[in-house]
């Protein structure tokens, strides 16, 4: 369970008070209404089909391999990897940016630079993750219970700074804009707030662990998520709220111009003194335990697909294979990083449509379309689908 919420409260849930924060408080009910449906539902949806997708020869992670042919199998794991990829892009900027701005900012390190620190970074990452799986999930287990209790305490923390004020400047500030750009607004909301909710690249792994004799099968994987995501939901409700009600709008504007998430400037204003050392190593701690988790099962369907390309399937073969796989990732990861782009931007048009249409609308359609997953049919599968569709279409804003 606790992998489950370390998978899914990390980069993307430190990145959602600032863009509530920025764009007002209507975005915040808006999370209140779809936060159920764009989050629960559709991963205990795709838990089900998962387990219910049979096993290939080469025992790889469930990707609805036994709904298609060989290419379609091709296919789903080559679209796993592209549209998971770039959310390890995606923490390893957010890492560098908090650690920078920690040892700049908070500690007064001056002459930090950029290049050499997003090197040294992502070495020790890619080193946890060639230990192998039970190394990169033992690490993700000793992070995620801390980070959940510090999570749940900064925002508890944060109580006595609550000022109403803050909610209604923000509503003031935002009320005013056309009705345009409010649609615009909570159109793009909807990329970040499945962004922020999802562990999709989690649940192949967790289907695989229960599909084992003995591990419980699928009633006992979708009774895990059901606890884990009760959990996240309400960690994630209390933390935002935490946020918008004691930090002004002015701060959250500030950590968006700086590509910064919200654990790197609360506490700025001095009321909480603690917080100004303690939330952004938090927040670290976070961006380490999202990146391993997103990374792992990606990194092993970029092996098993090369394996599939190039014929190799022996044992001997395989391991210099992912060796190789490795070393292309630590390639074009350093490259991005360093790059630093919009990390808010590339969630909404890029990132949380692509997870999207493989947490929601793939696995919607093979429901509709495959005799074997007719059971699970019904009003549940249909919301995921529109939920989806909408979440989809702001890949168009990029487009346009």
């Amino acid at each position: 369970m606790m992998g489950v919420y370390g998978a899914t409260v990390g980069a993307g849930t430190l990145f959602l008070p600032v863009e509530i924060g920025t764009r007002g408080p209507l975005v915040f009910i808006l999370l209140l209404i779809l936060g159920f449906p764009l989050s629960l539902v559709p991963h205990v949806l795709i838990c089900r089909v998962f387990m219910r997708d049979a096993q290939t020869q080469d025992h790889s992670l469930p990707l609805f391999g036994s709904f298609f042919g060989p290419k379609g199998r091709q296919a789903m794991k080559l679209f796993f990897c592209v549209a998971h990829y770039p959310v390890t892009l995606i923490y390893a900027v957010s890492l560098v940016n908090a650690l920078s701005h920690f040892l700049s900012d908070r500690l007064h390190i001056t002459g930090i630079n950029r290049a050499t620190l997003t090197l040294v970074v992502l070495f020790l990452l890619h080193l946890v993750l060639s230990k192998g799986r039970d190394k990169v999930v033992g690490t993700m287990s000793a992070l995620a219970l801390p980070f959940a209790v510090a999570i749940i305490l900064i925002a508890a923390s944060q109580i006595p700074a609550w000022d109403i004020n803050n909610l209604t400047q923000a509503w003031q500030q935002t009320h005013g804009s056309s009705l345009g750009e409010s649609l615009k607004g909570i159109w793009l909301t909807l990329p970040l707030i499945a962004f922020s909710l999802c562990s999709a690249p989690l649940i192949p792994a967790l289907s695989s662990w229960y599909r084992e004799p003995g591990a419980g099968g699928e009633p006992q994987s979708v009774r895990v998520i059901r606890r884990a995501y009760g959990l996240i939901f309400f960690s994630i409700i209390f933390f935002v709220l935490s946020c918008i009600l004691s930090t002004p709008r002015e701060t959250f504007l500030m950590a968006k111009a700086q590509n910064l998430n919200v654990l790197s400037v609360i506490g700025g204003s001095g009321h909480m003194g603690f917080l100004l050392y303690l939330a952004p190593f938090i927040a670290i701690v976070g961006m380490v335990k999202s990146f391993l988790g997103v990374s792992m099962p990606v990194a092993e369907t970029f092996s098993v697909l090369a394996a599939d390309m190039f014929g190799v399937r022996s044992a001997s073969r395989v391991k210099p294979l992912k060796l190789v796989v490795s070393v292309l990732m630590f390639m074009v990861t350093p490259v991005v990083t360093y790059l630093n782009p919009d990390v808010i931007n590339m969630i909404e048009t890029l990132c949380g449509p692509l997870i999207a249409i493989f947490l929601f609308v793939i696995p919607t359609w093979l429901i509709f379309t495959r005799d074997a997953l007719k059971s699970l049919r019904g009003f549940t599968a249909l919301v995921v689908m529109i939920s989806g569709i909408a979440t989809v279409s702001a890949l168009l804003y990029a487009i346009l």
